[in-house]
C-alpha cells in the first residue's frame, strides 16, 4: 500500500543511518561456509511504539458515501516513513546480538533484512543457524524459506561470493537511456559503488566523468562521446572478469600505492592476493594537487577504510618513492604528516611480484624533476610583469614584451613565466611580483589541475605545465615585492619589467607595429631605454629579416643647408601596378624625403613630382639627377630655370654620382615592404597611401646615425647634426 507520509516526514527528527556504507564481503574469511538468509516482508513484521501507531492514522473512503468512512492506523513499520530503515537495522541488530555473543568466533554480516552466516566448519555454521533460527522465530520475524541460500555461488548485496573468490553479479548497462545529467548522476553512482571491485582506475573514467560537468540542472541534455562509450565497454568488461578474494583473518592487510596517471590507485592486499581497490575523487578542491599530496590524501583513505575493514591499521604501506624521499617528504610535506600520522608499520618501496597490477598506466611525474626550490648558480635570471592591458613581457639577457588576450595581470604574466621557459633552453632563475604566477609555477609540473568552467583558465594551466615538463633544464621561480623602493639590483631589474608593460613601452611598441620606425627613434619619442627601444626592433620579425647590409653612401658632395642640394631619381616598385614609377626625392643636407608614385617616368612626370615636393620641401638650390631621358630634355630645362634650381648630372652609367638618392631608393623600398607584411594598419590600401605611411616613418619619426633629431626637425630648422649617445 502506497501512502503520502511527507507530511509526517517532515516533523520527523531523523535518526540517520547506522549502517554508512555496505559491509565488504572480502572480509569473510576464505574457505568458510556461508547461510545466507533474507528476512519476509521485514519491514511489516516489525511493530511500532503502541504510542506512535496514531500518528500514522489514514481514511479510506466509502465509494459514493454510502457509508462512514473506515479508519485505519498503521501498526508495523510503513514503508517510506524517514526513519524506517534505521528502525530495522536497529531492531533486526537487537535480535541477532545473542546469536554474536554466543557464536562470537563466528562471522555474521547484517544489511537491513539480509544476513550471511559464516563459521570455520560445517557443524559450526549449523549451530550458529539454528540457534539464529529460534532468536528471529521468537521476535515475530519470518525468513523467506524460497531465499535461504547454502551452496555456492552466493548471491550477497549484488556480489557473486564463491568459496575464495568474490565477483561482481553480471549486469549489462542500458547506454539508450543515457540523455540527461540526472541519467549519468545515477549510472556513474552505481559504477563508483563497485569501483573497490573492479579496480577502474580515475584516469579510465575520466570522459564518463567529464559528461558531468556544465549546467546543473538535472534535466539538462548530455550526449555519450565515443570515448565516454569506450569507458562504459570497459566497465562492463571489468564486471565480466573482476574478481577480488576472501581474506585469510591470520594474515595482516597491506596497502600498495601506484603512481598511475591522473592521481594515485590504491590497492589493499592480503599476501599477493587482491582486497580491494582504493581511489581518488576525480575532482579536487584546490586548483593545483600535487601528486605527492594525492599520495598521501590516498594513504589517509585507505588506512580509515582499512581500519573500517578490520579494525587495525595496515601491516605494511608500499609507496613509489625511495627511502630518501620519504624522509623528506616527512620534513617538507604537511599532508604526508597527515595521511601518515600515528602509523607504526613499515613504509617500504619494493612491490610484490605479480601480474595483476601489470595493466595500470603509470606517470613519472611523481616528485618535481625540472622545478628547484633553491636559486640556480650560474644561472641566467630572469624577470616578468604582466599588465591588465593584456601585455606580458619579460627582461633579462634580453627583453621581450608579449600582446596577449587576456585582461587580467595574473593571466598575462602567466603567458610571460611560459614564454621564458620556452624561449631560454638553460638553467634560468624567474623572479616575479606576482605570488600567484610563483605559486602556480611551483606546484605544477607534477600537480593534478582542477577543471574550471574558465575555458582560457584551463588552457593556460596546461600549456603551463606541458611546458614546464617539456624542459631539459631546471629553473627556479621565486616572488619579489613590486614597488618597495627597496635598494638593490634585484629592485631596479624588477622596475625594469614593469617598464616593460608601461603605457610608454606599450605605445613605442604599438608605434613600432603600425610605422616600423626604427629605435633611435622608439628612444626620441617615447620614455624608453635604448635596450628596450632596440628589444622591440629585433623582436619584429620584419625589421629582422629585413634589416640587411647596405651599400656605402658613397663621397657625393651634400648641402650645406637645407634645399641646397637635392638628388632625385626614379625607382620601380612592382606592387603598385600602373604606379609603379616611384619619384623619390632626397635633401642631402637634412636627409628629408618625398616621393611620388607615378604612371611613368617622362619630363611631365618629373615635373609633376617636382611641384609636390616644392609643396613639402620648398624650393632647393641645386639638382642632381642622372642622365635619364626624362631629366636631360629641353622641356625639363625650362622647368628647372623658371623655378632658378640649377641642374647637374652624374657620370652617365655610373650608379656612384647618386649614391645617396640609391641608398634612399632601397631604405623606401624596405620600408614599403615592412609595412606590407607586418603592419598593424589596414587603412593604407592605395599606393600613395602606403608611401606616405612610409614617408612619415622616415621623415618624422626615425633618427639615422650621428643625428640627433628627425630629418623633418632637421629639415625645417636648419639644426646641426650631432653624435646621440646609447645611454
Amino acid at each position: 500500500m502506497l501512502m503520502d507520509l511527507r507530511a509526517v516526514n517532515a516533523v520527523i527528527q531523523p535518526m540517520g543511518p547506522l549502517q554508512p556504507g555496505l559491509p565488504s564481503p572480502a572480509m569473510i574469511p576464505k574457505d568458510w561456509p556461508l547461510i545466507i538468509i533474507d528476512l519476509k516482508d521485514c519491514f511489516f513484521t516489525i511493530p511500532l511504539a503502541e504510542q506512535d501507531c496514531e500518528k500514522f492514522a489514514f481514511t479510506i473512503p466509502a465509494i459514493n458515501n454510502k457509508e462512514p468512512a473506515t479508519r485505519f492506523q498503521w501498526k508495523v513499520l510503513p514503508q517510506g516513513m524517514l526513519n524506517s530503515p534505521t528502525i530495522c537495522q536497529t531492531f533486526v541488530g537487537q535480535v541477532l546480538q545473542p546469536v554474536r555473543d554466543k557464536f562470537s568466533d563466528c562471522c555474521i554480516i547484517h544489511y537491513i533484512d539480509d544476513i550471511l552466516c559464516a563459521a570455520e566448519t560445517r557443524e559450526k555454521l549449523i549451530d550458529c543457524y539454528t540457534f539464529l533460527q529460534a532468536e528471529v522465530a521468537i521476535a515475530g520475524l519470518t525468513i523467506a524459506s524460497d531465499k535461504i541460500q547454502t551452496s555456492a555461488p552466493f548471491h550477497y548485496l549484488g556480489m557473486q561470493i564463491e568459496n575464495r573468490k568474490i565477483k561482481p553479479q553480471k549486469i549489462e548497462i542500458r547506454k539508450d537511456t543515457l540523455k540527461t545529467l540526472n541519467d549519468f548522476q545515477k549510472l556513474l553512482g552505481d559504477i563508483n559503488w563497485i569501483r573497490p571491485t573492479l579496480g577502474i582506475p580515475t584516469y579510465a573514467m575520466s570522459n564518463l566523468f567529464s559528461i558531468l560537468r556544465g549546467d546543473p540542472d538535472l534535466n539538462s541534455k548530455r550526449i555519450l562521446t565515443p570515448e565516454a562509450t569506450k569507458e562504459i565497454k570497459l566497465v562492463e568488461e571489468k564486471i565480466q572478469s573482476a574478481q577480488i578474494n576472501r581474506i585469510d583473518p591470520l594474515a595482516p592487510l597491506q596497502l600498495l600505492i601506484f603512481a598511475t596517471t591522473h592521481s594515485p590507485t590504491g590497492i589493499i592486499i592480503q599476501n599477493t592476493d587482491l582486497v580491494e581497490w582504493s581511489f581518488l575523487s576525480h575532482s579536487t578542491i584546490k586548483t593545483f594537487t600535487l601528486y605527492l599530496d594525492q599520495i598521501a590524501t590516498l594513504i589517509g583513505q585507505a588506512r580509515l577504510r582499512i581500519i573500517k575493514l578490520c579494525g587495525n591499521d595496515p601491516d605494511k604501506i608500499v609507496v613509489p618513492l625511495t627511502k630518501e624521499q620519504v624522509r623528506q617528504a616527512f620534513i617538507n610535506s604537511g599532508a604526508w604528516q597527515i595521511g601518515l600520522a600515528n602509523f607504526v608499520g613499515v613504509i617500504d618501496n619494493h612491490y610484490p611480484r605479480t601480474k595483476i597490477f601489470q595493466f595500470l598506466k603509470l606517470t613519472t611525474w611523481i616528485l618535481p624533476k625540472i622545478t628547484r626550490h633553491e636559486p640556480l648558480e650560474n644561472a641566467l635570471t630572469v624577470f616578468t610583469d604582466g599588465s591588465s592591458n593584456g601585455k606580458a613581457a619579460y627582461t633579462g639577457p634580453k627583453e621581450r614584451v608579449i600582446k596577449t588576450q587576456y585582461q587580467s595581470a595574473q593571466r598575462a604574466e602567466l603567458v610571460a613565466v611560459i614564454t621564458v621557459l620556452q624561449d631560454f633552453n638553460q638553467p634560468v632563475n624567474i623572479i616575479s611580483d606576482s605570488a600567484y604566477v610563483v605559486q602556480a609555477t611551483r606546484d605544477v609540473e607534477t600537480a593534478l589541475i582542477k577543471y574550471s568552467m574558465d575555458d582560457q583558465l584551463n588552457q593556460l594551466f596546461n600549456l603551463l605545465q606541458q611546458t614546464v615538463r617539456k624542459r631539459n633544464f631546471p629553473f627556479y621561480i621565486t616572488h619579489i615585492r613590486a614597488h618597495t623602493n627597496l635598494p638593490g639590483p634585484l629592485t631596479i631589474a624588477n622596475e625594469q619589467a614593469d617598464l616593460l608593460v608601461s603605457s610608454a613601452f606599450i605605445k613605442a611598441q604599438e608605434l613600432h607595429a603600425l610605422t616600423h620606425v626604427n629605435a633611435a627613434g622608439l628612444k626620441n619619442k617615447f620614455d624608453v631605454t635604448w635596450k628596450q627601444a632596440k628589444d622591440i626592433v629585433q623582436h619584429c620579425t620584419q625589421c629582422q629579416v629585413l634589416h640587411l647590409p647596405t651599400q656605402e653612401a658613397g663621397v657625393n658632395p651634400r648641402g650645406l643647408c637645407p634645399n641646397a642640394l637635392w638628388q632625385m631619381d626614379v625607382t620601380h616598385v612592382p606592387s603598385f601596378g600602373k604606379l609603379s614609377y616611384v619619384h623619390v626625392t632626397v635633401d642631402t643636407y637634412s636627409h628629408f624625403i618625398w616621393a611620388t608614385c607615378q604612371t611613368g617616368e617622362s619630363t611631365s612626370h618629373a615635373k609633376k613630382h617636382l611641384l609636390s615636393c616644392f609643396a613639402v620641401m620648398g624650393v632647393p638650390e641645386k639638382i642632381k639627377t642622372d642622365n635619364g631621358p626624362g631629366y636631360c630634355s629641353k622641356a625639363f630645362q625650362k622647368f628647372l630655370n623658371q623655378w632658378n634650381i640649377t641642374h647637374t648630372t652624374g657620370i652617365p652609367y655610373n650608379s656612384h654620382g647618386q649614391a645617396i638618392v640609391e641608398r634612399t631608393n632601397r631604405t623606401l623600398k624596405t620600408q614599403l615592404v615592412k609595412q606590407k607584411k607586418g603592419g598593424d594598419s589596414k587603412e593604407c590600401t592605395t599606393p600613395q597611401m602606403q608611401l606616405n605611411l612610409a614617408l612619415y616613418t622616415l621623415n618624422f619619426l626615425n633618427i639615422y646615425r650621428n643625428q640627433t633629431t628627425t630629418s623633418a626637425e632637421q629639415h625645417l630648422t636648419g639644426k646641426r647634426t650631432v653624435h646621440m649617445k646609447e645611454n
